[in-house]
């Protein structure tokens, strides 16, 4: 994930794009944060790319989920985009987004949930400090539903497989299950089961549209052509659980 200015997105276009939160448009220009122990973090690779941020905003606006999760806040970008876009859809702040991290203090310090509260959002975030192999079968027990899940947590294929799995029995009908870092080789392997098994279930979506650059440019083109842009989606179209006998299919 690289969080860099360029010509494509210089500092006057990021003060514009992301007019709805100063607080993430300041974050992204300055590329840097304090944490609550006074730890000084530079370089946010971890916010998320703006091309990500830009694409979940525009998302949001158009779906208007009514409940939102991701797996990892880390420095709160894309939480920042989610507890926004749910204020601007005009709702009471219910904590409509659940955002799941068990480092937030440990290895954020804090940094995530402080731009959150420096934003004025805290209302509209039901944050928890677990582990999501842990905390999503409780959701899933708990019969919760969420309209967009964006899975940003561990990259190891294992953790990606069982995010993957609860996260699409807690996507309603109609809902959009995202992947970042899809280019990665362990998150890939997730995306050719879901692609190869649960086809009745899910139909990728094209987010060039979403994107800052219109997805236009010949760099994202090619890299969705090959399957390994950074950001995929996924709609729920049907039922998510096969039958026990299924033919075994490989990915």
């Amino acid at each position: 994930m690289n969080l860099t200015l360029n010509d494509d997105m210089n500092t006057a276009s990021v003060t514009e794009t992301f007019a709805f939160c100063p607080v993430l448009a300041e974050t992204i220009q300055t590329n840097a944060l304090t944490g609550r122990s006074g730890r000084r973090f530079e370089g946010l690779g971890a916010l998320s790319s703006l091309n990500n941020l830009v694409t979940l905003r525009r998302l949001g606006m158009e779906l208007k989920p009514k409940r939102t999760l991701e797996v990892g806040l880390s420095f709160g970008g894309s939480c920042l985009v989610f507890a926004a876009t749910h204020r601007d859809l005009g709702g009471a702040a219910c904590a409509q987004h659940m955002a799941l991290d068990p480092f937030q203090t440990q290895v954020w310090d804090d940094t995530g949930l402080m731009a959150v509260e420096a934003a004025g959002l805290s209302g509209y975030v039901d944050f928890r400090p677990a582990f999501s192999s842990l905390e999503l079968p409780k959701l899933v027990e708990a019969k919760a539903e969420f309209d967009m899940i964006y899975i940003d947590g561990s990259h190891l294929v294992e953790d990606v497989f069982v995010d993957m799995f609860f996260a699409a029995r807690l996507l309603s009908l109609g809902g959009v299950m995202l992947f970042d870092d899809s280019s990665d080789p362990h998150v890939q392997k997730v995306l050719r089961f879901v692609r190869g098994s649960l086809g009745g279930a899910f139909t990728e979506m094209h987010l060039g549209k979403y994107r800052d650059d219109g997805g236009t440019t010949l760099k994202y083109r090619v890299a969705q052509k090959l399957r390994k842009v950074q950001l995929t989606a996924f709609r729920r179209t049907g039922d998510v659980v096969r039958p026990w006998d299924v033919k075994f299919a490989g990915f």
